[in-house]
């Protein structure tokens, strides 16, 4: 990886503060004591300590998991040898994001399955990525770190079911389990004869375990020389310096209000912003402060609140590009290059991404290692689903309606509005109002619980887009559940500078989950609007839009509204 020099201009803001940052860090001994494991360089407290103290396994994984790929690289030879076209990933977070980069960054080797990943629980995602597979040929991952995560374990009970009808009882089950020593999964996994179990490392946070088991599996089995990826990680660890400039820059620049990263990628390196949005946002994003990662195209103006961070594949930067960086950096928006000789170099940028995380992080003043803010949702998710009625959950007829959407708000937008139960608004007037509450500093979110479809994406991008133009704000784009593990902690954790339009699908054709008294249509509901209670409990500024079927519909319905919002920032 090459770090290019910084033009004079905005681009030496993050040159200065990469320098201002160093000289913190060299002055708490930052390296030495993260490398000796120091909790107390974090935080004073024994509970974060103790947090802390059995999160930085990571730190060693470019040694030791090269002294351990023999197991890995033997399983990914079996699995070759058995015929396994298609090996699916179930998993969230941590356990998803790296092998959706992986998957969309290397093509799969000769002979190898392709890889798949399953993170959603929207009922028509499950069936899409079914009807793409040969059950007699697949390979199921359920990959957790807890071993109790709940997506996952409904995705391998139903799973579990379809497999066992497609190949019969006897047949060797095609199921392999990564989770740590001494969970549910782990046992689990051997009462059903899982044909491998693959025990990570525990001192290990999810979204700081790429580099282990819960990355390299997967990426073994597609194919990818994992000796090689820990090779490039090693010459990192080996050379901090890079990684920990990054962080240093970041930090800094978070405190002077450039809290905002745009992250501009080139077309081989796509799926890395959403492994970076996770690693940064639930990494720093809490104790009302964090940094927002942000992956949107360089188009339009922007305000004060941001930084650039290019990273690009040798040979993939166009002339276009290279002047819209150019552009920002004389408007005085600092500007950081990163380039890639191949996509082996993932393996570095891993590495170098994690410890300027850290760095970050300790400049902040904050735990990079815990996720408070996750659980909330989580435990309002759990509450929904206790008090379901005949498998269903309790009827939600809004607070108001928008157009013909039923929509919740939080009281200020009510109030705002003008509101009383059941009052029914023009849309656009709605989204005029909510996003007119946007002022400097501020972001907006949009959150979709539907399932990730091609139109889908365009139609969401189109209204990310009509928003844009309508704000200096920055406008981000995240799927549900996914954002939960990942970027869902700043949300609820970080500044209540975020605006949030949740997205929600009217009932899906019921998809039953063995085991379960709710199935796949129930679930992805739950979540929904638990992460909105979640929210408004919090005091962020949210608006919860239920579209009716069919859901593509209603999104044409908002991006026509939105060419007409007013919105602030």
């Amino acid at each position: 990886m090459k770090q290019a020099a910084q033009n004079p201009g905005g681009a030496g803001l993050a040159l200065k503060a990469a320098e201002k940052g160093m000289e913190e860090l060299r002055q708490a001994r930052f390296l030495e004591r993260l490398r000796a494991k120091d909790a107390s360089l974090f935080k004073a407290d024994p509970s974060h300590q103790k947090i802390i103290r059995n999160s930085l396994g990571w730190l060693r994984l470019p040694e030791s998991m090269a002294m351990a790929l023999g197991p890995v690289r033997s399983f990914a030879a079996e699995a070759r040898q058995e015929g396994f076209k298609r090996a699916v990933v179930l998993g969230m977070g941590g356990s998803s994001l790296s092998c959706e980069v992986f998957r969309r960054c290397f093509a799969a080797g000769p002979g190898c399955p392709e890889l798949r990943v399953l993170d959603a629980t929207h009922p028509d995602s499950v069936r899409s990525i079914e009807a793409e597979l040969d059950l007699k040929t697949t390979l199921f991952i359920v990959s957790s770190k807890s071993g109790s995560t709940i997506e996952p374990n409904c995705m391998l009970e139903y799973f579990f079911s379809k497999a066992a009808k497609a190949r019969g009882s006897k047949a060797p089950t095609p199921f392999v389990a990564i989770t740590d020593p001494g969970t549910s999964l782990e046992k689990l996994a051997r009462e059903r004869r899982f044909r491998k179990v693959f025990l990570n490392q525990p001192d290990i946070g999810g979204r700081y375990s790429v580099l282990s088991n819960f990355g390299l599996v997967p990426a073994a089995l597609m194919g990818i020389d994992a000796g090689r990826l820990l090779e490039r990680a090693r010459r990192a660890a080996d050379d901090p310096d890079q990684g920990l400039r990054l962080g240093a820059a970041l930090g800094v620049l978070a405190r002077q209000g450039r809290d905002k990263v745009t992250l501009s990628l080139s077309d081989g390196l796509a799926a890395f912003g959403l492994w970076i949005e996770q690693l940064v946002a639930e990494s720093t994003g809490k104790e009302g402060r964090g940094i927002l990662p942000v992956c949107e195209p360089l188009e339009g103006s922007c305000a004060d609140d941001r930084v650039f961070v290019r990273l690009s594949l040798e040979g993939e930067d166009r002339p276009e590009t290279r002047k819209k960086l150019s552009a920002l950096e004389k408007a005085g928006h600092p500007v950081i290059r990163l380039t890639l000789a191949d996509a082996y170099d993932l393996g570095a940028q891993f590495y170098r991404w994690e410890i300027a995380t850290a760095a970050a992080g300790f400049l902040l003043g904050v735990d990079p290692f815990d996720q408070p803010d996750v659980q909330s949702a989580k435990d309002q998710t759990r509450a929904l689903l206790s008090g379901l009625q005949k498998g269903a959950l309790p009827k939600d007829s809004g607070d108001l309606r928008a157009g013909n959407i039923p929509a919740c708000c939080d009281a200020g937008l009510a109030s705002l509005l003008g509101s009383r139960k059941g009052t029914q608004l023009p849309l656009g007037d709605v989204l005029s109002a909510h996003f007119g509450r946007l002022k400097a500093g501020d972001y907006a979110a949009i959150l979709a619980f539907m399932e990730e479809s091609p139109e889908a994406r365009r139609l969401l991008e189109s209204l990310r887009e009509r928003l844009r133009a309508a704000t200096p704000a920055p406008v981000t784009l995240g799927f549900g559940p996914r954002y939960l593990h990942s970027t869902g902690q700043l949300y609820k954790g970080g500044a209540p500078t975020g605006v949030f339009l949740v997205l929600s699908q009217a009932p899906a054709a019921a998809l039953p989950i063995p085991g379960e008294k709710f199935g796949f249509d129930v679930l992805c509901q739950a979540q929904a609007r638990g992460d909105f209670e979640a929210m408004r409990r919090a005091g962020r500024r949210v608006l919860r839009l239920d579209l009716d079927a069919p859901v593509l519909d209603g999104l044409r319905s908002l991006v026509n509204a939105a060419g007409a919002c007013r919105a602030g920032g």
